[in-house]
């Protein structure tokens, strides 16, 4: 049994608080077990920039402290020690932005793409990366036309190229890890035209890797399922973040 992790899975690992070592490191020691394609790689490289930028605003909006200014307060000495404290507070706060604008600038101070690179030099070791050829792009472009799922936003063909490959080379039950409304409103037409190409199941579709592990036989720790935890649980925060910033704008 195969296990697919869309890239937003990966992706997610910047949008929480969450340390991701042990769901990496399980991951490196199952690569057998885990379909990685080019077309992942390429997704993950190319979006990591948005992500972290995305971070860094939240960050700046939500570490922000405003002033409050009055004549009264400024002769109490609590309130100057206050000031001298909140001045700290804006130079470390730049810092840290700082430090994120780095890391956007360079990628091996980054600690979730080192994981992730890690995660794919072991699979080309292990010759365990499936590469976009020519015929899959062919029909991954045919699949969107006549609007076949998995589809990509607009002029994407990821999610198409993706399918496309897993059809033409993985010959065997398979697990989707992901939370993305092409695989969640389309399952049953996966199920049914991933059974028709390959006689194979999509035996599930979840957006935990961990329970893609263990349907899939690997054994999970109980550190792997806090940290997971904690990334699902910083996600909602994350969305809701975003949907009251829309509102306001």
């Amino acid at each position: 049994m195969k296990i697919l992790i869309d890239t937003n899975i990966f992706l997610d690992f910047y949008r929480s608080n969450s340390a991701s070592i042990h769901i990496f490191s399980t991951l490196i020691e199952n690569i057998d077990k885990f379909i990685l394609t080019d077309q992942i790689i390429q997704e993950f490289e190319r979006s990591r920039e948005g992500v972290i930028k995305s971070v860094q605003e939240r960050f700046q909006i939500e570490s922000k402290l405003d002033n409050f200014s009055s004549s009264y307060l400024q002769n109490l000495p609590e309130f100057k020690k206050l000031v001298e404290i909140q001045k700290q507070y804006n130079s470390q706060q730049k810092i840290v932005s700082s430090s994120i604008s780095e890391i956007l600038k360079n990628s091996a101070k980054d600690p979730i793409a080192n994981y992730f690179k890690e995660f794919v030099n072991e699979s080309l070791k292990e010759d365990k990366v499936y590469f976009t050829t020519d015929e899959i792009i062919s029909k991954a472009v045919k699949r969107k036309n006549i609007g076949n799922p998995p589809t990509s936003s607009k002029f994407s063909l990821g999610d198409e190229i993706n399918w496309e490959i897993i059809l033409a080379n993985i010959h065997e039950d398979i697990i989707l890890v992901g939370r993305d409304n092409t695989y969640i409103n389309n399952l049953t037409f996966l199920q049914k035209d991933f059974h028709k190409q390959t006689g194979y199941n999509v035996v599930d579709l979840t957006e935990r890797i961990s329970v893609a592990l263990e349907k899939a036989g690997i054994e999970i720790t109980e550190a792997l399922i806090k940290e997971e935890d904690k990334v699902i649980e910083d996600l909602k925060h994350y969305d809701e973040f975003w949907k009251f910033k829309a509102q306001v704008e």
